[in-house]
């Protein structure tokens, strides 16, 4: 399932987060057994404003900030960089 909705993503690039995730969304129901007609999964569907909604909900509940100061992960400046003048005198 994880590898066709990447090929369906693959062959629609250059769409919004937003048209993505709807395109999954409509993927994912007319792949189901019983899809409706399509007047009723109109009704059935998100809207723009709901997948706008969840996706800035999911966003800021796994912000990548989080990650990097629960872990420890992310590069200090210390790593790059000496806090004495450069020495030459190798």
């Amino acid at each position: 399932m994880n590898r066709q909705l990447r090929i369906m993503l693959g062959e629609h690039r250059g769409l919004s987060i937003d048209r993505r995730i709807k395109a999954i969304f409509w993927w994912c129901y007319m792949h189901t057994e019983r899809p409706l007609p399509a007047s009723d999964i109109l009704e059935k569907m998100p809207t723009d404003e709901t997948i706008a909604s969840l996706f800035r909900a999911a966003s800021d509940t796994h912000g990548r900030d989080e990650l990097i100061e629960r872990w420890g992960t992310a590069i200090q400046w210390n790593d790059l960089h000496m806090g004495s003048p450069y020495r030459i005198d190798y």
